[in-house]
């Protein structure tokens, strides 16, 4: 990657999962996540690209007072200049987060992908029951004022004509919904950079072609419904 891409990427991560630690001329980054692929698949891409010395440590699950946690994989960078230099377009002088607008003109199609399989998802109202009665893609913003909020919603559409709504959460907090209209153009935009395992996440599950629903996308979905059918059909055998 190219250093303009490297900082797309980066940003992408930053506003989902990744996290700054605290520093003076250097800080160091980190990265969990359940889904072991994704933590990998940075640490190739970033070992590509820079000098940063990186760990990736497997966690197993356990029981903790009770509560079952998943395993997961954490990447962790050690403190470098380079996210010093970063750190104010991410962080207030309380250590609140935040995203300048900079900052978001950095991304890039490989960050926003980084971002949706960190802290992205769709919510399939009714599947436990057989029937999906709706479909909603939202990104997890909920760590980020009102005003951030309305900073990256103006960014999408801005910059990718991509609609959006402010959900708010009963804590006070706030996370964006894309319009199904514009998240098709959004998965088909990203889905070169999706991890396999992940792109399941991309995948609207309709059964038949809405009229709003455009050929590139038609195609993509069925696509990752074979290769979901193909998955489901080799579980419980063996593989040569």
């Amino acid at each position: 990657m190219k250093s303009s891409e490297l900082k797309g990427f980066i940003t992408g991560l930053i506003l989902g999962d990744g996290t700054i630690d605290k520093g003076v001329t250097k800080r160091a980054f980190r990265i969990k996540s359940i889904n072991h692929d994704f933590i990998h698949y940075i640490g190739e891409c970033l070992k590509k690209s820079t000098n940063f010395k990186i760990e990736i440590k497997y966690h197993p699950a356990s029981y903790r007072k009770g509560v079952y946690r998943k395993s997961y994989s954490e990447l962790y960078i050690k403190a470098h200049p380079y996210f010093n230099k970063k750190y104010n377009h991410f962080y207030d002088d309380y250590r609140n987060r935040r995203i300048t607008r900079e900052a978001l003109n950095w991304l890039n199609p490989r960050g926003l992908a980084a971002w949706y399989m960190s802290d992205g998802y769709i919510v399939r109202v009714g599947k436990k029951s057989g029937k999906i009665v709706d479909r909603r893609v939202e990104l997890a913003t909920d760590r980020y004022s009102e005003r951030d909020v309305e900073k990256i919603r103006k960014y999408l559409y801005e910059t990718y004509g991509f609609k959006t709504s402010k959900i708010r959460r009963g804590n006070g907090r706030y996370r964006i919904r894309m319009s199904l209209l514009s998240a098709q153009h959004f998965f088909v935009m990203i889905e070169p950079y999706i991890v396999p395992s992940m792109k399941y996440k991309l995948n609207l599950e309709y059964n038949y072609r809405p009229n709003w629903m455009t050929d590139d996308y038609y195609e993509l979905m069925l696509r990752l419904q074979s290769a979901e059918t193909l998955t489901d059909n080799a579980e419980g055998q063996e593989i040569v």
